[in-house]
């Protein structure tokens, strides 16, 4: 693809130098022959000049690029995401990519493909129009009488003519202008611009390098007519009156084109002196300097392929070690990612000291999948604190085997990149809180040290209740909070969480404010907790320290209050105030 690419660029870019070559010093003089051949010659030259290189002319410059050595990609992203009470895995988002090389083949695809069938319905026409018209026999040359009056034109050896719609004279014209273009064989030329314009309808200066190769047609023709000895002004006037006339098609030469200003000037114009014909040779520098470019160009390539041949050669050598940068069929954990959300789930210990300094965040690692399956060289390459990224590599190097990955039916090593997110719900965050404990039960902090931080966090919801129940709790929540009065006539309103600690008498201890909205609304909250009665604790013996949170919304509903944008959650305990307006 890419080498077909290349091969089209360097294409137009020479026959667009050949073009503006062509305008800028070739389109005024009246060597309409030596033009028909400088536009076929460029046109050829540019089609053969991409697989001409001199080697010599290749070391002029260089342009190697410096080489990039790979040894790892991303496989897979998938993403764990661990709670201190839940683990979770993220599956990974499977992303929409889009091959912009290839939507631009289908564009150019179907633009050809367009142009070609425009191209073969034109050649149908001509058929069509012949199998329509009458073969006649005027002053020993064959034509071909048209049903329709429609323009004189000639395609290849075939003429075509609305007999009765032209004088003896007229006719006479026509003929000879029309053999021309038969005996030189201008149809050629028109063939060729349309199948150029067929496969590179995109580019402009095609179009435009059509439309001159066809009006230097009829210079060639309009010329031979007048060496003839027909009259020039005679012969203008005819194609004047043959202006508004139909053309038949564009793949024909007719015997009036639209540029008809054009050809009239052109007759008219003193021909040009044979000195001139010396500004034709600019075009050797010029072929010079395309074939040079693409000897470089070559060269280069030719040295990036030998080297990437080689770093080929050497995979191929140390392929049972190459850690691959991209398979066909990546590695997948034992039963699937179901399989894996368990293991993480029954694996994952939060770190006792990220705990109480309410560390969170996301570690991303990458790893080794061997060959049979096994874990190797996990490495944190984005962490967030030294407990967590251990717990990270501790729970991917404790995994079983994986299924392994392969490339091209082959059992195949692969790096893998991940990430796990170590998050703490609200009702474990620590956030502002100062842990208070004492020596007997200094190691009793949220878990025995013998078992698993889930277990003991589970434990404690079934050995701490408030008196009552939950449906006590609330109950009390809701009939304690109070809007302030004071709160109200300002207009304060928004979100508070209280954060507070609970000791084995089931004393409540150590309040904090994670989330302020106002010291007013603050100081209900904090009130609220500090009048709650002892919690009932089941078993003391097994209990360490239990951390709670109060959220509480303070809404207003009057003409003071503001609309509230703060933080809704289902948890979360609103206490509307009314009045005072």
């Amino acid at each position: 693809m890419e080498t077909l690419i290349a091969y089209f660029i360097k294409v137009n870019i020479a026959l667009i130098i050949f073009y503006l070559l062509y305008i800028a010093f070739l389109k005024k003089d009246t060597f309409f022959a030596f033009r028909r051949y400088f536009l076929f010659v460029a046109i050829a030259f540019s089609f053969a000049y991409p697989f001409i290189s001199v080697s010599a002319w290749g070391n002029i410059i260089s342009f190697e690029k410096p080489q990039e050595y790979t040894s790892q990609v991303v496989v897979g992203e998938p993403s764990f995401v661990v709670l201190a009470d839940e683990g979770q895995l993220a599956e990974p988002v499977n992303r929409i990519t889009i091959d912009w090389w290839q939507v631009l083949l289908y564009i150019l695809s179907a633009g050809i493909i367009f142009f070609f069938a425009r191209f073969i319905w034109q050649l149908v026409s001509i058929l069509h129009i012949k199998h329509k018209s009458v073969r006649k026999n005027i002053d020993g040359i064959q034509v071909f009488d048209l049903h329709d009056e429609i323009t004189p034109f000639s395609f290849f050896r075939w003429i075509f003519i609305h007999i009765d719609s032209h004088s003896h004279t007229e006719i006479k014209q026509i003929l000879l202008h029309e053999q021309t273009h038969a005996r030189q064989w201008h149809s050629a030329d028109v063939i060729l611009m349309e199948l150029l314009c067929v496969f590179f309808w995109w580019n402009p200066i095609v179009w435009l390098m059509k439309r001159e190769t066809a009006i230097n047609l009829e210079y060639l023709a309009d010329n031979d007519v007048l060496r003839q000895g027909i009259n020039c002004r005679d012969y203008q006037y005819h194609l004047l009156r043959l202006t508004y006339h139909q053309n038949a098609s564009q793949i024909v030469n007719n015997f009036n084109v639209t540029q008809l200003k054009q050809r009239i000037t052109m007759m008219n114009k003193t021909k040009s002196p044979a000195r001139k014909l010396v500004k034709y040779l600019i075009a050797l520098p010029l072929a010079f300097l395309l074939v040079a470019g693409n000897s470089v160009y070559a060269k280069n390539d030719k040295s990036n392929y030998a080297m990437e041949s080689q770093q080929s050669s050497q995979k191929k050598v140390s392929k049972s070690n190459y850690i691959f940068t991209n398979v066909e069929k990546q590695a997948q954990f034992v039963n699937g990612s179901d399989a894996l959300l368990k293991y993480i789930k029954s694996e994952m210990k939060y770190p006792k000291d990220a705990l109480i300094n309410n560390v969170m965040g996301r570690v991303f690692v990458n790893f080794i999948i061997e060959k049979d399956g096994s874990i190797s060289d996990v490495k944190i390459f984005k962490g967030v604190n030294e407990s967590l990224d251990k717990e990270a590599i501790r729970i991917i190097e404790s995994m079983p085997k994986w299924i392994p990955a392969e490339q091209n039916g082959e059992i195949v090593r692969v790096r893998y990149n991940s990430s796990i997110n170590f998050v703490l719900p609200a009702e474990l965050n620590t956030e502002g809180l100062t842990i208070q404990t004492n020596d007997e039960d200094k190691n009793d902090f949220f878990y025995k040290q013998d078992k698993a931080y889930i277990d003991h966090f589970e434990t404690f919801s079934e050995m701490i209740l408030f008196p009552g129940g939950e449906e006590a709790y609330n109950k009390f929540v809701i009939e304690n909070i109070k809007y302030p009065e004071i709160a109200k006539d300002k207009g304060i309103q928004g979100f508070v969480s209280v954060n507070y600690a609970i000791n084995k008498d089931g004393e409540i201890y150590n309040i904090k404010v994670r989330e302020s909205a106002d010291p007013i609304l603050d100081k209900e909250v904090v009130n609220t907790i500090k009048s709650m009665p002892k919690w009932i604790i089941r078993d003391k013996d097994k209990y360490g320290v239990s951390v709670k949170n109060l959220p509480v919304i303070f809404r207003l509903q009057n003409d003071k209050a503001s609309e509230y944008t703060g933080v809704e959650s289902e948890n979360s305990f609103v206490v509307v105030g009314y009045g005072n307006k």
